[in-house]
Formats: C-alpha cells, sequence, structure tokens
C-alpha cells in the first residue's frame, strides 16, 4: 500500500497524520485514553504504512490495520469480540495486498487475543439428538464433556480448558455433515491442553486423537478417555499423561497414529513409564468412536505392553 492509499484510510478512521518517518506514518494513539485515561498529546503512535503494523510507544496498544479499524468502528461478532472480517470488507483492500498484510502481521505484530469467559458459551446449546445418534453418544456423556452444538452452523462445540486451573481457553468447532475444523480463538495453543484430564476420576487413562471419541467411550461405559486434539502428542500432554498409573493408547488406526504410537513407545522405553498399546487386529475401523463396545473392550484388553509385550488386564 502506498503512504497515499494509508492517508486515505487513516483520514476514514478519523486520525490526524502528524507526521511521516520513512514507512511509518505518526500520529496520536486512539486508544490512549481509553487504556490510560488521559488524551495521547505527545503523538507516541505509528503506523507502517506498508504492512499494516501499529504500535503506541506509551500505552503499547498495538495490533494490525484490521484490528484498529474494527476498534474504532466497533465491529463485533455475536460473541462481543472484533470481527476482523468485517474490518477487512469495510477496508475493500485488494486481495493480494491482503494475503501480503496477513502474512507480515504474523510475523511483525502481536496478535489480540480476546478473554474468553464462560459467557461466551451460552451462545451455544446441548447438541441435539439426531447428531448424538450419528456418532453413538449418548446426552448424558455430551453434557457431562461439555460438549455443545452450534445451531446456526450445525457444528459440535468441543471447549479447550487449561488442564490444571480448569480455565476456559477456547473451544474448537467441528462439522457434524463434513471435514470442517476451526479454533477459537485463532491460535490457541491446544497441545497445552488434554480434552477429558476434568473428568477424570479413576487410575487409568485411555488416549485418543479425537475428543468425541472420548464422549464415545464414556456413552458406553468406558471412562479414563483423554483426547490430545490430533495425532501429535506435545511433551506437556505426555507429562499429564504419565501421572495415570494404566496408560492405553489408541491413537487412530492410520499412518498418522502408528506414528504418534511408535514415538510414545520409544519415550516409554527410554524415560522407563508403562504404556499399553491398543490392539487393531481383527477390527476393521480406523478408531475407536466406530466401535462397538465389545470391539473397545476386545482392543483394551489385548493391549500390548510397551517393554514386556504381554496382554493387558483391564
Amino acid at each position: 500500500m502506498t503512504l497515499e492509499q494509508m492517508e486515505t484510510i487513516l483520514g476514514r478512521l478519523g486520525i490526524e497524520v502528524v507526521n511521516v518517518r520513512g514507512s511509518e506514518i505518526q500520529s496520536y494513539c486512539p486508544a490512549h485514553k481509553e487504556r490510560t485515561g488521559k488524551d495521547d498529546r505527545n503523538p507516541s503512535w505509528y503506523i507502517n504504512f506498508e504492512t499494516g503494523a501499529h504500535i503506541c510507544f506509551s500505552c503499547d496498544y498495538r495490533g494490525s490495520l484490521y484490528s484498529l479499524t474494527a476498534y474504532l468502528k466497533d465491529m463485533k461478532d455475536n460473541f462481543g469480540f472484533f470481527d476482523y472480517g468485517q474490518a477487512k470488507e469495510w477496508l475493500e483492500i485488494p486481495e493480494d495486498l491482503s494475503t501480503v498484510w496477513e502474512r507480515t502481521t504474523k510475523v511483525t505484530v502481536e496478535p489480540e487475543t480476546p478473554k474468553i469467559t464462560e459467557a461466551a458459551l451460552k451462545a451455544f446449546v446441548n447438541p441435539p439428538i439426531e447428531a448424538l445418534k450419528a456418532r453413538g453418544l449418548t446426552l448424558e456423556s455430551a453434557i457431562k464433556y461439555e460438549i455443545l452444538w452450534d445451531s446456526n452452523k450445525s457444528n459440535w462445540i468441543i471447549p479447550i480448558r487449561d488442564p490444571y486451573t480448569k480455565e476456559l481457553m477456547g473451544w474448537q468447532e467441528k462439522g457434524f455433515t463434513n471435514r470442517f475444523f476451526k479454533n477459537f480463538p485463532t491460535g490457541i495453543v491446544k497441545s497445552d491442553a488434554l480434552f477429558g484430564f476434568k473428568q477424570l476420576d479413576g487410575e487409568r487413562v485411555i488416549v485418543v486423537e479425537s475428543p468425541l471419541d472420548v464422549v464415545r467411550l464414556d456413552s458406553v461405559g468406558i471412562t479414563g478417555g483423554v483426547a490430545v486434539f490430533g495425532a501429535i502428542i506435545s511433551n506437556q500432554q505426555v507429562k499429564l499423561i504419565k501421572s495415570a498409573k494404566q496408560i492405553f493408547m489408541a491413537m487412530d488406526n492410520d499412518e498418522a497414529g502408528k506414528k504418534s504410537s511408535i514415538q510414545m513407545l520409544k519415550l516409554a522405553k527410554e524415560k522407563g513409564f508403562e504404556v499399553w498399546f491398543f490392539n487393531y487386529d481383527g477390527i476393521d475401523v480406523k478408531d475407536v468412536g466406530a466401535m462397538s463396545k465389545a470391539e473397545i473392550l476386545q482392543g483394551l484388553e489385548t493391549a500390548r505392553h510397551s517393554l514386556h509385550g504381554e496382554k493387558a488386564i483391564v
């Protein structure tokens, strides 16, 4: 974007250009009074007209042109958070330039992460019976694991919580009729969480990839399920999993799941902790979410020990 184009946008936003230094435009901080209680009398705010990144060196207000626009125009979504999509439409920035900006600002600007509260979940409802039946889930188990439903999009809503404080970090949206995934807020670190950790009440854990598979286990009367939100297990998740007295790995029966299980096997041998690996022999599906209770129990009862290879006792 040229200097003239950025000056035009700032004019539309009601921001006065005080000075220009190279690619930086200097002005009075538009958020200063709200953040400090006082007007910015000594212009300390700068925006780069090439990248759209901005910062106030006095109150530390910072972000992208999208966040600035959403803030000044009070553009918010249904949850009360700033809607950068609306801001992007309002700015009418060409798609090729927009792509460059999004890539640049991710590197140069710290994202503004909205504070997530329990109240945000009130926008969702309990999953409908037809959706639960399609996945073999019971409403009781869905409520136990706080699974919710977006009625507008027909998506599952899966809360992501801090395993120690139980504080809500955000949630994952999962499509009901398609392979749609979206994390809210964008950039949430799911690898710090372990779905189902809050509900553990025994000494055994069964590690799976998908949170809905945890709910499936509980729905057929098998407790202790936890999910790592995918095929990769982080060091933080391993630390949480190791706290259990008996660990079962039931990652998906596909290439990614097998690779993850092999990595856990190596780690178990190196660190000297015990792990049992779910046995998929004779079971023609890729995960426990698609199995009957009998098949799940079969896979657990014939699971192999990481160090000795003997069958499990469940």
